[in-house]
Formats: structure tokens, sequence, C-alpha cells
């Protein structure tokens, strides 16, 4: 018997995102599917837990459709390694595979209208773990480190592919924002 496939969640996701119209309903229902895959180990191969030494991260396209919207990958990060504060500029669904991240929310204190500048605070912070998800919105802030001794893996669900939404890292001790321009190689 076979399990479920990225195939079928990518055509569970594009019915969902037909249906809906608010961010949070989407990222809602896709939470429990994005669970299910990660948990399904027919799909998973070993390169997924590959990490770039230098950069101490792994990018792996599964998915991306043809016009850049509904990207999903899995991505593995080395230990202690990670992203600094950023937004996605899109709806995210990430569900641990293997290992654990650490996850640090931020809320803006500032209204956004000094260019370069972001006031950020701490909010919450929690740890993801192999049957546990997280559901970003948009302008949503976080951090990501792996906070383990081990390769983290984890499933991550973009509603546009991160090359394509004009997204920002944050420096949260300088209070600074600059537009990400870095592409993600897959």
């Amino acid at each position: 018997m076979t399990g479920y496939s990225v195939e079928e969640y990518v055509s569970d996701i594009r019915a969902i995102v037909a249906e809906e119209s608010e961010t949070k309903a989407i990222t809602d229902r896709i939470k429990p599917l994005a669970l299910k895959l990660a948990s399904d180990p027919s799909w998973f191969e070993d390169k997924y837990r590959y990490t770039d030494p230098d950069q101490g991260v792994g990018l792996h396209l599964l998915h991306e459709e043809e016009n850049h919207d509904l990207a999903v990958f899995a991505i593995a990060w080395a230990p202690g390694r990670g992203v600094d504060a950023h937004n996605h500029k899109t709806w995210a669904v990430v569900s641990g595979i293997e290992g654990q991240e650490h996850e640090i929310n931020y809320n803006r204190r500032d209204d956004g209208s000094k260019p370069g500048f972001a006031d950020l605070v701490a909010t919450k912070e929690e740890t993801l773990y192999p049957g546990t998800a997280v559901c970003c919105l948009p302008d949503d802030i976080h951090s990501v480190r792996n906070n383990g001794d081990k390769v983290a893996v984890s499933l991550h669900t973009y509603g546009r592919h991160l090359n394509h939404t004009g997204r920002s890292t944050f420096d949260v001790d300088a209070k600074t924002e600059t537009p990400l321009i870095l592409k993600i190689e897959e």
C-alpha cells in the first residue's frame, strides 16, 4: 500500500486554495495535510538530509507551480544553524520531519513607514519536532535555528515561491530591515 504522496498533497492544496479566499483558513486546512505528509516515510529520500557545509542549510524543492504559486520544499538544517529574523510575504505551513527547529516569533512595534527601519520584539518561542507544525501569515516575522545535535528536516509549504515574494530580513539588535535579494537555489 502506498502512502500519501507529494503529488496528492499538492492536489489537495490546489483544491483548498480554490475553495478558500482567507489566508488563515488556507493554512489551517493545509496544516493537517502537512502533518500527514511529513509523517509518511514513503516519499522521503536520504538526500533530503543534505546541508550545504558553508550555509548550514539544504533546500530541496519537491514542487513548484509554473507561475511560482505554491512551492513545497524539504529543508534540512545543520545543528546550530538557521536563519535570522525574516518574513515570507506569503503564507507558509512548516511541519517537522526529523530533529528539532527552534522558532522565535516577533511583532513589529513600528508602523513600517521608515524604509530600512524595523523595531521588533520577540513574542513567542517554540520548538518544532516531528508531529508538530506551525503556520505563518504573509507579514509574520520569525527566526529559525536547529537547536538540536542532529540534522533537522522539515516540510515547508509556501503560497508562493520565496524567490518571488519581495521578502525581507531583519537585524533585531540594529533595528534594520533589508530586502532579501538572495535567491533560493534548488
